[in-house]
C-alpha cells in the first residue's frame, strides 16, 4: 500500500515516499481469506516486513514499537495492538460487535521514547538529509503505511436478500425497474429501482399473509439482478483489461457474491456456470423454493374455498 504524502517532523519510511533510500522498506501482510469469525471475536494474523537496520534496531531494543491500528467507525470502535519486540506476526482479535460491516487496519512504527539525535547510517535519502539527525518524542512515526479496509461479512447472501439489494422507489424510469450497480447514495448496496405501482405491488404481496409470498416476490425482483451483476463480476476478470469496461470490483456487493461463489465452490475468476444457476444456488435455490411456497399459499387458499364451499352445501 502507498503512504499518502503526510508531512512529518523526521523522515519517515513508508511506501511513495523517499526519505529513505530504495533498499529500506516496510509494509504488513494480511491474508483475507484467513480471517475467523467465531461467536465473540474477529480473529486475523498480520505480519510486517520491515528492510531498515536503523529502525530495527530500535524495535529490537525496545525504543521503537510496532503497532497495529484496528478502528470500525460506524461502532466507533478503535484500539492499538503491539506487536512483540522479538516478533514480526501478531495475531489480533476483535470483538465481534464492536464492527459494523468492516474495519480500517493500518500497521506503523513508532517511538517508544524520546530520542535527541535519530539518525539511520547510511539509510536516510542523502539528497534530503545527508547526516541530519532528529529530535524524537515518544508517540512519533518512524515507519507507516496506508489504511486497509477489511470487510468482515463473507456471508452476505444468506442473510435476507436485502442484506445487499435496496429496493427503491424511482417514478422517472422509462420502463417500471431498473438496476443501479454503482448508486451514490447507496454505494455498497445493489439499488434496485421500481415505479410506484411495481413498488407498491411488492411490498403488499411480500407482507401478504405474514410473508408468505417473501420468496416469491423478492425472487421476481431480485433473481434477474443478481444474474446480472454475477455477469459483472465473472465478466470483470475475463475483460478487466478492455477499455471503457465497467469496473465494480470495489464495492462490497461485487466482494460479497465472490466470496459467497468461493465459499460453495466457485471460482468466479475461472468459472464455466450459467449465472443463472449460479444465481440460484446463491440465493438457496430461490427458483423452486419461491415456487413451492406459492403453490403452499394457493394451496391452502383453494382448500380454504373448498371447505367453505362444502360447508355451505351441507
Amino acid at each position: 500500500m502507498k503512504s499518502e504524502k503526510y508531512e512529518f517532523p523526521n523522515p519517515v519510511l513508508a511506501l511513495g515516499r523517499d526519505d529513505y533510500i530504495e533498499s529500506c522498506k516496510f509494509y504488513t501482510e494480511l491474508d483475507e481469506d484467513k480471517i475467523v469469525v467465531d461467536n465473540e471475536n474477529i480473529i486475523f494474523q498480520i505480519k510486517y516486513v520491515l528492510l531498515c537496520k536503523g529502525i530495527s534496531d530500535l524495535v529490537k531494543t525496545g525504543d521503537a514499537s510496532v503497532v497495529v491500528k484496528v478502528k470500525s467507525s460506524a461502532a466507533s470502535y478503535s484500539r492499538l495492538f503491539g506487536f512483540a519486540a522479538d516478533a514480526c506476526e501478531l495475531t489480533v482479535k476483535v470483538p465481534k460487535f464492536a464492527v459494523v460491516d468492516k474495519m480500517d487496519v493500518s500497521c506503523c512504527i513508532v517511538a517508544s521514547k524520546d530520542m535527541d539525535k535519530f539518525h539511520c547510517e547510511d539509510e536516510f535519502n542523502d539528497l534530503y538529509f545527508g547526516s541530519s539527525t532528529f529530535e524524537i518524542r515518544k508517540g512519533d512515526i518512524l515507519a507507516t503505511e496506508d489504511s486497509r479496509t477489511v470487510y468482515i461479512d463473507s456471508s452476505e447472501l444468506e442473510k435476507p436478500i436485502e442484506s445487499i439489494f435496496l429496493i427503491n422507489r424511482n417514478n422517472e424510469l422509462t420502463g417500471y425497474a431498473e438496476p443501479n450497480f454503482d448508486d451514490l447514495d447507496y454505494p455498497d448496496k445493489i439499488v434496485i429501482n421500481l415505479k410506484s405501482e411495481l413498488y407498491n405491488l411488492y411490498y403488499t404481496l411480500k407482507d401478504f399473509n405474514k410473508g408468505a409470498l417473501r420468496r416469491y416476490v423478492t425472487g421476481i425482483i431480485v433473481y434477474p439482478v443478481l444474474v446480472e451483476a454475477i455477469g459483472y463480476v465473472v465478466s470483470y476478470y475475463q475483460n478487466a483489461d478492455v477499455d471503457g469496461y465497467a469496473d465494480f470490483s470495489d464495492k462490497r456487493w461485487f466482494r460479497a457474491i465472490e466470496r459467497q461463489a468461493e465459499s460453495k465452490g466457485y471460482d468466479l475468476k475461472s468459472c464455466d456456470e450459467s449465472p443463472t444457476a449460479l444465481a440460484n444456488t446463491l440465493l438457496g435455490n430461490i427458483a423452486l423454493d419461491a415456487l413451492e411456497r406459492l403453490k403452499e399459499v394457493l394451496d391452502d387458499e383453494i382448500n380454504n374455498g373448498e371447505t367453505q364451499m362444502i360447508g355451505g352445501i351441507d
